[in-house]
């Protein structure tokens, strides 16, 4: 398996959609991925450590995976 991180989140230009751009950890390898608005807001969130004032719907299922013991 190949272990990739988050580059960055970016706005195309062309056509104003959210693109996270993912690297390969051990090389300089990219990975463009486009996804939605909600998406990137959810995952810049994350990146930033900005603390929301009731928890994403990513959050909510973390929390039931970690109290499920999965």
């Amino acid at each position: 398996m190949i272990e990739m991180v988050i580059e960055s989140i970016r706005v195309s230009l062309m056509n104003y959609q959210r693109v996270v751009i993912l690297k390969e950890k051990e090389s300089d390898r990219y990975l463009p991925i486009w996804i939605g608005p909600a998406e990137a807001d959810a995952i810049a969130v994350r990146l930033q450590e900005v603390t929301v004032s009731r928890p994403l719907t990513h959050d909510l299922l973390r929390s039931m995976i970690d109290t499920l013991g999965g």
